[in-house]
């Protein structure tokens, strides 16, 4: 620890879409010894598709949700979208997730849209369910099965990743590691103007 700021330096080939080193605050509104983020295994898989930045239409998907649905991003256009990736053993997703399912209930009413994308090819089906159960998560749960949209798209390298769109499909905010209250509040509102 440097100055109370924890410090992730990842050092990979050009195209990593977050960048070369990621900087994060101080883990004071969580737990004492809250990692901010869980780190994934690097992928083998080769993208030829731009990493998602900020400015940028937000890569479409269609996934299959929980409930046995399906969901594709660009149908969600005209609405403000927050896209969070996670997955059932990572800590740092369920020190968020009440607070973002706060934020859904308190603000679907105004359109707003949260699609929580777990990682299924690295979790198991009943484990998924059973977090969706425990947090109350009213939103769709999608399913990333083969990595495509994770791996592919939007070339995760930790978790959560949270993807604010607005109402035109354009990322807006790319946020890797949990969220306070304050944070999410402040994120969700930008993308509900």
């Amino acid at each position: 620890m440097i100055a109370g700021m924890t410090l992730f330096a990842v050092a990979l080939a050009a195209g990593l879409g977050l960048g070369a080193f990621l900087f994060l605050g101080p883990a004071a509104p969580l737990a004492p010894k809250t990692p901010l983020f869980a780190t994934l295994p690097l992928s083998t898989r080769v993208s030829s598709a731009p990493a998602p930045v900020t400015g940028a239409p937000a890569p479409d998907f269609t996934l299959k949700t929980l409930d046995g649905g399906e969901v594709t991003l660009s149908d969600l256009r005209g609405r403000p979208v927050l896209i969070n990736f996670w997955a059932s053993w990572c800590v740092p997703c369920r020190v968020e997730m009440p607070e973002l399912v706060r934020a859904y209930e308190e603000n679907k009413e105004a359109g707003f849209v949260i699609l929580g994308v777990n990682l299924t090819y690295q979790d198991s089906l009943t484990e998924v369910k059973a977090f969706a159960q425990e947090f109350g998560m009213t939103f769709p749960v999608l399913l990333d099965e083969t990595g495509e949209v994770t791996d592919d798209l939007y070339r995760l390298r930790g978790l959560p990743l949270t993807v604010f769109v607005n109402r035109e499909g354009v990322i807006t905010r790319l946020h890797l590691g949990a969220m306070t209250r304050e944070q999410i509040d402040e994120f969700v509102g930008e993308i509900l103007k």
